[in-house]
């Protein structure tokens, strides 16, 4: 049976901005509503700032966000902040005794690894950190950063992201989540849509 999902689907960035985001195949007829935040100065202005409200109260000494559609998310929502922690997707040459992790992503077909030099980690080491990220799916990325926060020796204190997908959720694994609005998953083209999120597991955007 083939879904029935819309071909946009509108979120709320704020009470007064919204946006359409297309519904997208990415292969082999798996289907996401893609919201893709980078060059788009406004929504990650206008994000921030609802995150930074959302946040008030949570302890943390910073964020760590993941390259690259977050890349703006975290330098538009870091304000004041001397510097923030964002983990690569390759191994640079620059990097100092670096720390590595490889994580699978629902919109990209083989795996990522992430990387993150000492000259850029040593700074956080001992923090509480805000996970900052567009889009929280599965959860796959969230454990790829976790398991680099236990290697590099910092901690994770609140997650906050633009929009949760999939599953709504207000905690992952004890740890308290923020977010702006939510998507549904439509997933398989010819799979009922209440089946959707059976279908892809360990993933994340």
């Amino acid at each position: 049976m083939k879904n029935k999902w819309p071909d946009f689907w509108r979120v709320n960035l704020s009470p007064t901005y919204s946006i359409d985001l297309p519904k997208l195949d990415i292969g082999k007829g798996f289907q996401i509503y893609s919201f893709d935040m980078t060059g788009e100065a406004e929504w990650n202005r206008v994000a921030a700032a609802e995150l930074q409200k959302k946040l008030a109260g949570y302890d943390f000494y910073s964020f760590v966000t993941v390259q690259t559609k977050s890349s703006g998310l975290a330098q538009a929502i870091s304000g004041s902040q001397k510097n923030y922690l964002e983990l690569r997707k390759s191994r640079k040459a620059f990097m100092k005794e670096p720390k590595h992790i490889t994580v699978k992503s629902i919109t990209t077909e083989d795996p990522q690894t992430l990387w993150i030099g000492k000259e850029k980690y040593e700074p956080f080491q001992g923090k509480k950190l805000c996970f900052i990220d567009d889009v929280v799916s599965t959860g796959g990325t969230i454990e790829a950063v976790l398991a680099m926060a236990r290697e590099i020796g910092f901690g994770i204190s609140v997650i906050a992201c633009v929009l949760t997908e999939g599953e709504r959720r207000s905690h992952y694994k004890g740890i308290p989540l923020v977010c702006l609005d939510h998507i549904p998953l439509p997933g398989l083209e010819n799979n009922p849509a209440d089946q959707a999120l059976t279908l892809v597991t360990d993933t994340d955007r």
